[in-house]
């Protein structure tokens, strides 16, 4: 009884230890090992402090006979202590960085299942990465990686990813949208990756429709045909028919797809901090928060009502081209694991021929295209954010068609005017405007040099700007300096740029030369066509100086009163110190630590000399002094306060309070 009740004892003391320490990772399993851990420790400090190892090994067995009874009282400190500090040490293996806002980190260790998942999927991850000569790249070998050229590097790469399957394909198929990051070969090799993905069977498929639909699907549908039309990682898709004779397509969420997900991003994610700790390239690009980008856009695709919402205001941006049709949702069968639109039918242009139309029909088309979604961003309107081959569909009518609406955007009022001052800026060849423009854009770090920020520009401009209007490809390269310079773009800033992109990539398949900025400027309204002529310019810098022109001729006045008050000391400086939260948080930490280390150093010194003293009253019924039971609780609450100190020190500090 006294084991039992010493191990109940520390379970309620050790919860009381985790609530005064204000650990956060420290779940009740991990305070269970934390009681077992200290248990073990504190009986044998005990025993090695009882029983005399120097002795034969018969006298050591009597001599633990003995002692046996008073072993367990005797440990018992040592056991306090000991699970106080293996509660502060899982506390420390298992912090991370505090988010404020946004999504929640990614937390797949919350039961021994989905720990062993994990494990086992991120050695298998692992022993890919290594076979494909990809382990120093990600930090986790020494040395560089053996490639003979880009394009084999970015091969390998693509390999490894279409061998982990999963998530890892998804993951790739998004960097393949993103070039401001990746150069042009890993961006065509990655445009190469399908999932492999198992066709459900019809009994799965047929289930997984009629567990989001809640009536009988033959009242619903007239025919469904199970044959999938298409069968990716995430989704499948089959064609069927609604009782109003509507064709339609149900797009229909594989189940049991959410633990794959977490646990394909969790490894992911880890991969992506290591490479940020370990590696150059990790640290310039941020790979980590990159990650956690895409985890995030990840986890809103497997919603499909977002998708469903995205295409009913992508359908209301195209109402003005009657040439671009976006499908029509039916959004009282859409749940969050199944879709149902109408059907589109054509070939995506990425299977078209060089015969399939003429010149005049393919630029018909081509500005059709280009003024759907040029118009949806100037206009704050819901566009398609990946615009490739593979999602425009030349319709048997002869239109064209959207699809995939997974990665779209939409532009506040605040970045329409910014994305048309930076693409004046282009447009003119101005990098000190250019420079303006990401600076009110929120692209450029305060920190940043203006001077070294505009050379990079202004190369920039002068390899890729010519007379006239710029290419289409210098959108790309302008998001590829951004990059290397370390700004980051809004979300939704970089997610047009990247459409941009993508879009004059599509427009050149299906008109050659097709001269995009040209349209953009067009398109532009009146705003961005009065800013780019001579006249406009005159009238713009009238209007400027009607503004600017009484505080021009005021200045004089102004200067000579400063230099009046200069010469006879009549101006004086203030200097609030701590007028930035910021710095009133990092002085109230430093004082709050120095105040508890003073605290538990005092109360520590202070119960060493309570327990020395023998003299004092005694508790009623007992031989124990009322100073030595004060002394004991001073040095449990002293070497409370220090552990909580060492926490706070060691603990990863929250990301909103670092300092820039």
């Amino acid at each position: 009884m006294g084991v039992i009740g010493n191990l109940l004892l520390m379970v309620g003391f050790a919860w009381v230890v985790r609530a005064l320490l204000g650990t956060r990772e420290v779940t009740w399993p991990r305070l269970l090992l934390a009681v077992v851990i200290g248990s073990l420790i504190g009986v044998t400090v005990a025993a090695l402090l009882l029983i005399d190892l120097t002795a034969p090994v018969e006298q050591q067995i009597a001599d633990f006979d003995r002692v046996r009874d008073g072993l367990v009282t005797l440990a018992l400190p040592f056991q306090v202590v000991a699970t106080m500090l293996v509660v502060v040490v899982l506390e420390l293996l298992f912090a991370r960085p505090a988010r404020r806002g946004g999504l929640r980190p990614v937390r797949p260790l919350r039961s021994l299942r989905r720990r062993s998942g994990i494990v086992v999927r991120a050695l298998q991850v692992l022993r890919i990465l290594i076979r494909h000569g990809l382990a120093p790249a990600l930090g986790l070998r020494r040395g560089e990686v053996v490639a003979r050229s880009p394009e084999e590097l970015a091969r390998r790469t693509r390999t490894a990813l279409e061998d982990a399957g999963g998530m890892f394909v998804k993951l790739g198929q998004l960097l393949a949208t993103r070039p401001d990051l990746l150069p042009p070969a890993a961006i065509e090799e990655f445009g190469r990756l399908h999932a492999a993905a198992r066709p459900l069977d019809r009994d799965e498929a047929e289930r997984a429709v009629a567990a989001e639909i809640d009536r009988p699907l033959e009242e619903v549908f007239t025919d469904i045909d199970w044959t999938p039309l298409g069968s990716a990682s995430i989704a499948q898709v089959h064609v069927a028919h609604l009782q109003d004779g509507r064709e339609v397509v149900i797009k229909v969420r594989r189940p049991g797809l959410l633990e794959q997900v977490e646990r394909d991003l969790a490894i992911a994610v880890w991969l992506a901090r290591v490479a940020q700790r370990r590696t150059d390239w990790g640290r310039i690009y941020e790979v980590g928060a990159i990650a956690e980008d895409f985890a995030g856009a990840l986890r809103t695709e497997l919603d499909l009502r977002v998708e469903g919402r995205h295409a009913v205001e992508m359908a209301s941006a195209a109402e003005r081209q009657p040439q671009v049709r976006i499908p029509g949702i039916v959004t009282e069968l859409t749940t969050e694991r199944l879709l149902v639109m109408d059907r589109l039918v054509g070939r995506p242009l990425a299977k078209l021929g060089p015969e399939a139309l003429t010149p005049e029909d393919a630029r018909h088309l081509a500005d059709a295209l280009c003024a759907s979604q040029v118009e949806a961003m100037l206009r704050g309107e819901r566009f398609h954010g990946d615009p490739h081959p593979g999602n425009v569909l030349l319709l048997d009518d002869g239109s064209l068609g959207l699809i995939d609406f997974g990665v779209t955007g939409r532009l506040d009022t605040f970045e329409r005017a910014s994305v048309l001052q930076l693409l004046l800026a282009i447009r003119l060849g101005e990098p000190s405007l250019l420079y303006e423009s990401l600076v009110a854009v929120g692209a450029v770090a305060p920190t940043r040099d203006p001077d070294e920020v505009e050379r990079h520009l202004a190369r920039f401009m002068a390899a890729h700007l010519g007379a006239g209007l710029p290419s289409a490809d210098a959108l790309t390269d302008l998001l590829r300096v951004t990059t290397r310079l370390g700004f980051r773009l809004p979300p939704q800033t970089s997610t047009m740029f990247r459409a941009l992109a993508t879009l004059a990539g599509t427009l050149e398949d299906l008109c050659p030369e097709y001269p995009l900025i040209d349209q953009v400027a067009a398109l532009g309204g009146a705003e961005f066509q009065e800013r780019t002529t001579p006249s406009s310019l005159a009238e713009m810098v009238q209007s400027e100086w009607a503004q600017l022109g009484p505080l021009v001729r005021r200045a004089p006045r102004h200067l000579d009163r400063i230099a009046t008050l200069l010469e006879h000391g009549g101006i004086t400086t203030r200097v609030r110190l701590f007028s930035e939260p910021a710095d009133v948080a990092v002085v109230e930490r430093l004082v709050n630590r120095v105040v508890l280390t003073a605290s538990s150093l005092g109360l520590g010194l202070l119960a060493v000399l309570m327990l020395a003293t023998d003299a004092g009253p005694v508790v009623a019924g007992t031989e124990v002094r009322l100073l030595e039971v004060l002394g004991w609780l001073g040095l449990f609450a002293g070497t409370v306060l220090l552990l909580r100190v060492l926490l706070e020190v060691l603990r990863p500090t929250p990301r909103a309070d670092r300092v820039p």
